[in-house]
């Protein structure tokens, strides 16, 4: 990975649920669905058992690859989010300059939180990146398909 995995500790919270989820109740799930392919009989030739045992493959994959980015990633606690300068978990307020358009609210999290529907971004996406580091007031320049567009920082909190 070309970055050092980030997450806020709302993140870390959701992949640790994720992980006993995958641990425990799919886990169960797939090996009853094996234990019952199994059951049919010869497993030589049997599409069901073949479908239950890449199911647990895929399963392992989940859990290795959830597992290892709780491991590796580095925590943004609450204490590290600061209000004068935009950084990962901080919730700012944007309005595009020029067009008089709504104010936005965005959370700049890692890209493994990003959730565009609950208004969260990528710190490493052409908007997060343009956030990054700016303070409040400032008009910060991000280049989408669309062309350039400005946006100027309202608020930044927590």
């Amino acid at each position: 990975m070309d970055h050092e995995p980030v997450i806020t500790s709302e993140g870390r919270k959701a992949l640790e649920e994720k992980l006993q989820y995958l641990e425990t109740t799919r886990r169960r799930e797939v090996s009853l669905q094996m234990k019952n392919a199994i059951d049919h009989g010869d497993i030589s030739e049997n599409a069901e058992y073949d479908e239950a045992r890449t199911a647990y493959l895929q399963l392992e994959k989940q859990i290795n690859e959830v597992a290892g980015l709780i491991a590796m990633a580095r925590v943004v606690n609450e204490n590290e989010i600061s209000t004068e300068s935009v950084g990962i978990g901080s919730l700012v307020r944007i309005q595009e300059v020029g067009n008089g358009s709504k104010i936005q609210t965005l959370r700049v999290v890692g890209p493994t939180e990003t959730n565009p529907d609950e208004g969260k971004i990528s710190h490493l996406c052409p908007i997060g990146m343009a956030l990054m580091s700016s303070t409040l007031g400032e008009v910060v320049s991000v280049t989408s398909p669309g062309g350039v567009r400005k946006y100027k920082i309202v608020t930044i909190s927590k």
